[in-house]
């Protein structure tokens, strides 16, 4: 364990760790959104939706501020007003009952979170520029590793009190917040935080491309999580009208932590071998496509297995990888901008694609919602198919000055 700890540098080590605090206190709380409102306040599970939709809006927004304060302020002070906003907002979730004060401190914390993420993914960029994909991958898995937490404790604490689990989401936060004070400090970090002037006239860019490849690189992450946000919407709903228990359901997801970590070396062997973060982008996407084929054609729990672990495998490449192939395309001083449009695309295909999935399963038979999954995932590989060739022209097109 050490042998393999000792190829990441300290600062990296230290942001993963937080990563994980962080994103176990997120996980602790949004999963107890439509029980909270449909059970303990009696609303029906329209009003919870809409719950939802604002907080993902939300986080969208502050997906797109927090990028630019990246730029402006650094990563540390970015990190430690919205840490401190969703700290103050979920401790008063535990103190104010009802639909209004709850919504609104819903939306407080979505801007909180959202600020957060695109600096997590900047600073792994910037205090180990040699880690390139291996700086976001482990990020990600810290990701996931604070989601199976944070949801596992906030199945548990809900039980007891949805009180106590706003009020203990709440100290995680500010335990959050106490952590980045303390120890995003050193040279690593002082050189990640300190702005960088944005471009100005006389400086070069590379023609209108240089602003189309982000842009279709955030296309593309939308429509992945627009579809992939399925199994956790609509696949178990699925399930049940099939006849599976929820158990059955949840295993999957057992089965989703499980490839994550006991895959990373086939992960790390394949990027090894893959020179280009796109083509392993691609690659993933091909991946979500092929799991969502054989959902399409799938009655029998076999199948649901092999489909998720297919998906699991897409994940892997394509969610590191984005933010890998973003950092790339930033120029000197937009390092946060483009992390904060990647985090942005997610968190609208998230807040999207419950509602399309919802309105195909309302209306059509489940394979036909299934196979119009794959053909948004097929569109996500042609957008960011062009993005890949995007990307290779702005390469090597000449650069322009600014002020011509």
């Amino acid at each position: 364990m050490q042998s393999w700890l000792s190829r990441y540098p300290k600062p990296l080590l230290v942001l993963v760790a937080s990563t994980v605090l962080m994103v176990s206190g997120f996980s602790l709380l949004w999963p107890l959104v439509t029980i909270y409102v449909h059970t303990r306040l009696g609303l029906s599970m329209t009003d919870a939706g809409l719950v939802l939709l604002l907080q993902s809006a939300a986080n969208l927004a502050g997906n797109f501020i927090g990028g630019n304060l990246f730029d402006v302020w650094g990563g540390r002070r970015t990190i430690v007003t919205g840490a401190l906003l969703a700290a103050i907002a979920t401790t008063a979730m535990a103190i104010f009952q009802g639909i209004l004060p709850y919504a609104l401190l819903t939306v407080a914390v979505g801007v909180g979170t959202g600020l957060v993420y695109p600096s997590i993914y900047s600073y792994a960029a910037t205090v180990w520029p040699e880690g390139r994909r291996a700086a976001f991958n482990a990020v990600y898995v810290a990701s996931n590793v604070g989601v199976a937490v944070g949801s596992f404790a906030g199945g548990f604490l809900a039980q007891v009190s949805f009180s106590l689990s706003f009020a203990t989401t709440g100290a995680i936060f500010l335990i959050y917040l106490i952590c980045v004070l303390l120890a995003f400090r050193g040279p690593a970090w002082e050189k990640a935080a300190r702005p960088t002037a944005p471009a100005t006239a006389g400086s070069t860019l590379r023609t209108p491309l240089f602003a189309l490849a982000p842009l279709l690189l955030a296309g593309g992450m939308f429509l992945d999580w627009a579809a992939y946000v399925q199994w956790q919407v609509t696949v178990p709903t699925h399930m049940q009208a099939l006849g599976f228990p929820l158990s059955s359901y949840s295993l999957l997801w057992t089965l989703n932590g499980a490839v994550i970590l006991l895959g990373q070396p086939l992960v790390t062997w394949l990027t090894g071998r893959v020179p280009r973060v796109k083509a392993q982008i691609l690659i993933g996407n091909a991946l979500f496509v092929a799991a969502f084929l054989v959902l399409v054609r799938t009655a029998i729990y076999p199948g649901f297995l092999i489909a998720m672990a297919l998906a699991t495998f897409g994940e892997m490449l394509v969610w590191p990888g984005v933010p890998a192939a973003a950092d790339q395309l930033a120029p000197e001083g937009r390092r946060g901008l483009y992390q904060g449009l990647i985090s942005g695309a997610s968190s609208a295909g998230r807040g999207l694609g419950p509602l399309l999935g919802g309105l195909l399963y309302d209306h059509f038979p489940s394979p036909m919602l299934f196979a119009a999954m794959t053909g948004i995932f097929i569109l996500g590989f042609f957008v960011l198919a062009l993005h890949d060739r995007t990307a290779i022209r702005q390469a090597s097109a000449p650069s322009v000055p600014l002020d011509h």
